[in-house]
């Protein structure tokens, strides 16, 4: 071990900590670029899924007229999310603590806490129905963060065994993939890992496109179930368009 006093001590203690700095500059770059290009691919997805039930020929230029649009809900709906997805945790974790301490045994220990954390991931696939809901609404219409929240609550009555059994499937898919990740032999040839990683990669994206699509589709479903129309987000740029024009022609 190195004398602290020592000069070189100082210095191996500075690059420690430039390295340092260095991954949570570079954790924070990537978290940023991944949640655009989530955010980015969640709204192309949802207006996607939307125009088409919707039996719309819609432009793959419009798309970025849209996704520019309806940003900002979504954004703020996946903030509470967070919030109330974290705080779910949280409660976890204070649940968790007693067994920590008057369990004795490890084997114990590990199947309570083990039972306790599925029983909270499947409460957690009911939770998630409004949730998931909420973050369509708030992209297909102009209601985001607690107030999507309230609405996908109101209207998804009826939907919630059907959904609940669907994010079921979902996280049992997802939990299948992370395994599969996890039995990579990190000492493979590179192409066998870039070929894994890349397949891997695309069962996820395709699982997260499912979802919501569903979820659209369930959007939809829901609405209709109310009696009540749903315009997409092309009815109402061609209502804003048609009187626009109308208003111009009056003399």
């Amino acid at each position: 071990m190195m004398d602290p006093s020592t000069p070189e001590y100082l210095s191996h203690l500075m690059k420690v900590f430039q390295d340092f700095q260095q991954f949570v500059v570079s954790s924070y770059i990537f978290s940023a670029v991944s949640s655009i290009i989530n955010l980015l691919s969640v709204l192309v997805i949802v207006h996607a899924s939307a125009l088409t039930h919707k039996e719309e020929n819609v432009k793959i230029k419009d798309f970025p007229a849209l996704t520019l649009k309806s940003w900002k809900g979504p954004l703020v709906t996946s903030f509470y999310i967070v919030l109330f997805s974290l705080g779910y945790w949280f409660v976890f974790v204070i649940v968790l603590f007693p067994l920590l301490l008057l369990s004795t045994k490890l084997d114990y220990l590990a199947a309570k806490s083990g039972a306790l954390f599925v029983l909270f991931s499947v409460f957690e696939s009911y939770l998630a129905i409004v949730w998931y809901l909420s973050l369509v609404i708030s992209i297909l219409e102009e209601t985001y963060g607690i107030q999507a929240l309230g609405k996908a609550a109101k209207i998804v009555k009826g939907m919630k065994p059907k959904l609940f059994l669907l994010n079921l499937f979902f996280g049992l898919v997802s939990f299948g993939l992370v395994q599969i990740v996890r039995r990579v032999d990190l000492n493979s040839s590179f192409p066998v890992i870039l070929t894994i990683g890349l397949v891997l990669v695309s069962s996820i994206a395709a699982v997260r496109m499912f979802q919501l699509v569903s979820y659209t589709i369930t959007y939809f479903q829901c609405k209709g179930l109310q009696g009540k129309d749903v315009e997409s987000p092309r009815d109402i740029e061609y209502m804003k368009l048609s009187s626009t024009t109308l208003i111009g022609a009056l003399p």
